[in-house]
Formats: structure tokens, sequence, C-alpha cells
């Protein structure tokens, strides 16, 4: 007999690759959105909606709830527009899974840690330099506070085929799938170790199959400067030819350290080697 689990997020850039990974599990799936599409089990509620608090105790009874959406706010909302997608829509379902009995995966942000924070480690302190992720930082402790069994994933950039292009590793990713070559700003020395996608949605099949338990960070296996991805990037998917230079600034160096308790991804060429056999396909 399946086990049933609540996703919310189905159709951003992380649920729609999970979905794919729970095709032929044991987990039946039931999404939540805010506009009807034409997926199985589906309940369309807006985190939004005056009555989302009522009819919340309405859904199917599950086993497990992976709470993958929200609201980014690189729109230019206020801070106040995050409060209701973020805080108050997580913390009632996390009232209603420990209710019903319901194991919890919240999809978290590593930069609850700071934006400009070189080295991100499991005892770093909270630094709310942005509004998104102050949002998340409030919905975590709510978690916590609902008694809830749960895993909080803070997670560092998400790279793949389509990703969002506030990541411009992403952009990067799509250019050179459609013959354009990416385009580096400044030295490009500045270092990173992103996750791939794919890798994500084992940890979160992982995470969900086991009931990790516990905050944990979520990050790639291996640390390369953006140079070296760009480098990667044109090698693998534009033989021959090289990133595009251009002037600008340098950031800063931001490493996630990976939690020990959870998969290990692979690496960045093996990552973009699994883009291009997707992409021919």
């Amino acid at each position: 007999m399946k086990e049933r689990v609540l996703i919310t997020g189905v159709n951003g850039f992380i649920g729609r690759t999970f979905m794919k990974r729970l095709a032929d599990t044991k987990w039946e799936v039931i999404s939540l959105n805010r506009k009807s599409s034409i997926l199985r089990n589906e309940v369309v509620l807006d985190f939004c909606d005056d009555d989302f608090y009522v009819k919340i105790d309405s859904l199917p009874k599950v086993d497990a709830v992976i709470h993958l959406g929200a609201r980014i706010g690189c729109d230019g909302g206020s801070r106040s527009d995050l409060f209701v997608p973020n805080v108050l829509a997580t913390a009632e379902l996390a009232r209603w899974s420990n209710k019903i009995g319901a194991y919890l995966i919240f999809a978290s942000t590593a930069i609850i840690c700071g934006l400009d924070n070189p080295y991100i480690e499991s005892d770093s302190k909270p630094k709310f330099d942005s509004d998104y992720s102050y949002s998340k930082w409030l919905a975590e402790e709510l978690i916590k506070m609902s008694g809830v069994e749960h895993a909080i994933l803070r997670i560092c950039g998400v790279f793949g085929r389509n990703g969002p292009k506030h990541l411009s590793l992403n952009r990067s990713i799509d250019n050179a799938l459609n013959g354009i070559r990416p385009i580096q700003y400044g030295t490009g020395n500045q270092k990173r170790n992103y996750i791939y996608v794919e890798d994500l949605a084992d940890i979160l099949l992982y995470c969900l199959e086991n009931r990790i338990k516990g905050t944990h960070l979520v990050a790639g296996c291996n640390t390369n400067t953006i140079s070296e991805m760009l480098e990667t990037i044109c090698h693998i998917l534009l033989p021959d030819k090289k990133p595009e230079y251009k002037s600008g600034d340098n950031s800063h160096d931001q490493i996630v350290e990976h939690s020990q308790a959870l998969l290990k991804g692979r690496s960045f060429e093996d990552a973009i080697c699994d883009l291009k056999k997707d992409a021919v396909m």
C-alpha cells in the first residue's frame, strides 16, 4: 500500500524535478497548488486565500508533507508581502502536520546566515540581510515550536536546466544549451559549491524515506570558481568555445558546508554531463 505525501511548490524548479523522482516509488503524491493544473490528485489552495486556515483541515490525511512553495521576494515587494505566504502559511502547515502525525520537510535557505557570508557552516549564526531570509528563519522557528517531526533543509544555490534566472549560473547553462556562449563578468575567481537540482531531488527523497530530523545545510560536493564552472560548461556543451569575458565587479566567496547526515551529490562536471545527456534525449 502506498504512503501519501503532500507537496507544495510542485510547479517550481525543484518541485518539478522532485515529482519526476517520485514517479516509481511507494509514495502517492497529493500536490497543493495556487492554480489548477493537469496534475493528478491536485488540491487548489492559495496560501494567501482568506479561507486557507479553514480549508487546510479538510485536506486528505497524509504521512508526510514537503513544503517547497514560497515567495522569493526578488520582485521588489515589501517584507509584509512575504509574511503570509512564507511565515503564516508555513506555521499552519506545521500545525496541521503535527495534528495528523505527518512528518514535515521544509525547504529553507542557507542565506539565513548572510548573503555575504563567505563560509556557512552548521553553527553559523543567522544574519538577516534580506527580507526573504528573515521570513524563512521565522518559518523555521515556528516549525520548531509546533512540535511536528521535521527536517529543515537550508539549501544553497540550485542549478540545472531552466533553473531560476536570479542565479546567473542557470542563465549560463540555458544559453550554452542553446548554442550561446556564457558571459563571465570580472575575474570569476569567487568560489561556490552550488547543488545540482537532480541531486537535491535525491536528498529530498532520502530525507522522506528515512525521516531525517533536524536542521541541515545542503550544498554541492565540490567547490569551483565561477570561471571554472563557465569553462566546464563550454568544454562539455560548447566544445572549442570559451566564455565571453566582460568587465565587472568581483563578488565574494560563499561556501556552504554540506551536512554529513545527507547524501552527497555529484561533481559539477558530472552534473553538466548529465544535462548534456538529458538535452539530447
